[in-house]
């Protein structure tokens, strides 16, 4: 189980970026759905793997996804769903059974012909005519933040699987939702400059720590910290609808703040 929770992990980011790697449109928001299932999938396994007294980690192998066009796309994420399907029990369980007939749907869907180029992973650099100044500080931004929401997620979702209580898990969803959000964001910009790249792995230590109450005082202070990073973005980018994006999730760090304090208050 701990081996497919494993590679399901990277089926799970190949998705993911694969969805941003994509122009908009319906082929996008499927592989973005499908991620999401995968993820949900990650939950069930990695709940059942705690419940049964074992443990789990992020640790994944390379994950390619610097393809060039929807067909190379389509094609590598069929031949990883194809590995997938080896790797699970050959006993009967509700939970593989679902996951089994989640991917060949998939499998059925990536059969379709997707002839679209993608300039996700071309390093262009050209967004909106961009001063060098205002380009180089957004690139810097969206690097550093996507492996912090990337991290925050995986964090986030180990520690509410270990957690008794039903109040703190709770804001741990919440959390994990927000972070899934601005993963998102900041990811199809870095799509749109033809930076777009999986974040690297996220050490055990990470995740694995034994004081809750630090890890939160340490998360507050790295929200501080990413709402300071946001101002300046706001100020140094020289386009308003860039700063007023932002300007919200500015915003929305400051209420990540007040869910982390709220679990400080139950503990």
């Amino acid at each position: 189980m701990v081996e497919l929770f494993r590679k399901k992990h990277e089926v799970w980011l190949k998705f993911l970026f694969g969805s941003f790697a994509l122009p908009r449109g319906e082929a996008a928001e499927d592989l973005y759905d499908f991620a999401q299932i995968e993820y949900r999938h990650l939950k069930w396994m990695g709940q059942r793997i705690v419940e049964s007294g074992g443990d789990f980690d992020w640790d994944r192998g390379e994950v390619k996804i610097d393809y060039r066009s929807g067909e190379e796309l389509y094609g590598a994420l069929s031949d990883e769903l194809m590995a997938l399907e080896l790797l699970y029990p050959p006993e009967e369980d509700k939970l593989l059974e679902r996951m089994k007939s989640d991917e060949r749907y998939m499998l059925r869907r990536l059969r379709t012909p997707l002839k679209v180029p993608i300039t996700a992973f071309d390093r262009h650099l050209h967004y909106k005519n961009l001063d060098k100044k205002s380009l180089d500080a957004l690139v810097l931004f969206l690097i550093e933040e996507s492996y912090k929401e990337y991290e925050l997620i995986v964090t986030y979702t180990y520690s509410q699987l270990h957690s008794d209580d039903a109040s703190i898990s709770l804001v741990f969803e919440d959390l994990i939702y927000e972070s899934l959000y601005h993963l998102k964001s900041f990811a199809l910009l870095m799509a749109k400059l033809g930076i777009l790249s999986v974040p690297r792995v996220v050490m055990k230590e990470v995740y694995k720590f034994d004081d809750l109450k630090k890890f939160l005082l340490d998360g507050i202070e790295e929200e501080k910290a990413a709402k300071e990073q946001c101002r300046l973005l706001s100020e140094a980018v020289d386009d308003r609808e860039l700063s007023h994006f932002f300007d919200y999730i500015n915003s929305q760090e400051e209420y990540h703040i007040e869910l982390m304090e709220k679990v400080l208050q139950r503990l």
